[in-house]
């Protein structure tokens, strides 16, 4: 059932009859204060096969590599807290694939972590955009210390950021329900205000069950439209 107020303007014949449940979804649309974003995937390229063929690893030797760094769970626990920096890791990793102990240095080599190159369409299109329109910028990820350590340095939108939370600072990892949690508590930041930007899905139901509103990322032109959708 719909409820209509008719409004009139002093001195004016001019009538609009206004939907109350127009002005409550504008009125929950409007509450958006805070736009969280993730980094792998939306800010930063993460794309391991492409790390692999970059090194110049490729067909059925770049597949077998890919896998032994990416889908060991090593590379979770880097993200998790397990191992404080990539040195600690390697020979772990090492053990676990011993056939492939000379692929496996000639990609964790001091200067590794420049493989993490930053999205400048997402930087330009949508996080730009965020800042500019006035609103609180945070930043939640799974990601290893050193590797953290090292974009935060390098890349001035951190800058713009108001807080974050990184899983292997935490040792939580999302989509765990107390990582969200931890962010909201240690800012301040009220659930149905915030906008989690995630590129998966299961992050971003993470954050839903927690109380904020998700947005699964694709690219930014339509991240930024879906913003806007939401009253942003």
């Amino acid at each position: 059932m719909h409820i209509y107020l008719l409004l009139s303007r002093a001195g004016s014949s001019v009538r609009a009859l206004v939907s109350c449940q127009d002005i409550a979804y504008n009125a929950y649309m409007s509450k958006i204060r805070n736009v969280v974003f993730d980094l792998g995937g939306v800010m930063i390229n993460y794309n391991p096969r492409q790390f692999i063929d970059d090194l110049g690893y490729h067909g059925e030797l770049g597949e077998k590599l890919s896998y032994a760094i990416f889908m060991d769970p090593v590379w979770a626990q880097m993200d998790s807290g397990v191992f404080s920096n990539y040195t600690e890791a390697l020979p772990v990793f090492i053990q676990h694939h011993p056939e492939l102990e000379k692929e496996i240095r000639s990609f964790f080599t001091p200067d590794w972590y420049e493989v993490y190159t930053i999205k400048r369409d997402t930087e330009r299109i949508l996080y730009d955009w965020v800042y500019d329109k006035g609103l609180d910028i945070y930043i939640l990820s799974n990601f290893s210390r050193d590797g953290f350590s090292y974009v935060e340095k390098k890349y001035p939108f951190f800058k713009k950021a108001k807080g974050y939370v990184v899983s292997a600072y935490e040792r939580l990892v999302k989509p765990q329900p107390e990582i969200y949690r931890l962010l909201m508590d240690r800012y301040g930041l009220k659930a149905d205000e915030c906008v989690f930007i995630d590129d998966y899905p299961v992050n971003i139901e993470g954050a839903r069950a927690a109380g904020m509103n998700g947005i699964v990322f694709r690219d930014p032109e339509s991240a930024r439209q879906t913003l806007i959708d939401m009253g942003v």
